[in-house]
């Protein structure tokens, strides 16, 4: 932001990564939720974990080396004659937990608003309207 604007953060791979995110949340997410819903365990935990799973999938599943034969990343060998390394496993590890991160926080704001909501729908009015 501070040496690229917006332009930088609305163009090229951050607006595909927003796009594919919007989807995969609303495509993989809702049902989860109904499905945890249906269950009757829809809490911090189960939504902290499934934001997590949610956000890891996707990569996990992309991250087969395929016909790579090899990658460096640094000075590090990540994959060698066309399967990883043990660093390159241990990368890919950090890599796709850094996405866990990010679906686990996405999931603990679910909760947050689902609670809100909640409450706000059992006391019979909105939070956001101030009684008078």
């Amino acid at each position: 932001l501070m040496e690229g604007g917006y332009g930088e953060i609305l163009s090229g791979i951050s607006a595909w990564a927003v796009l594919v995110s919007i989807v995969l949340g609303v495509a993989l997410g809702l049902p989860v939720y109904w499905f945890l819903r249906v269950k009757e365990i829809v809490n911090v935990f189960s939504l902290v974990v499934g934001g997590a799973i949610i956000s890891m999938l996707p990569w996990a599943l992309l991250s087969h080396p395929g016909s790579t034969t090899k990658s460096i990343v640094g000075q590090t060998v990540i994959i060698e004659n066309g399967a990883y390394t043990a660093e390159g496993m241990i990368y890919q590890i950090k890599f796709i937990a850094q996405f866990g991160l990010c679906g686990a926080l996405s999931g603990l704001v679910f909760w947050l608003i689902v609670r809100s909501v909640v409450t706000s729908k059992g006391t019979g009015r909105s939070k956001a309207a101030p009684v008078l």
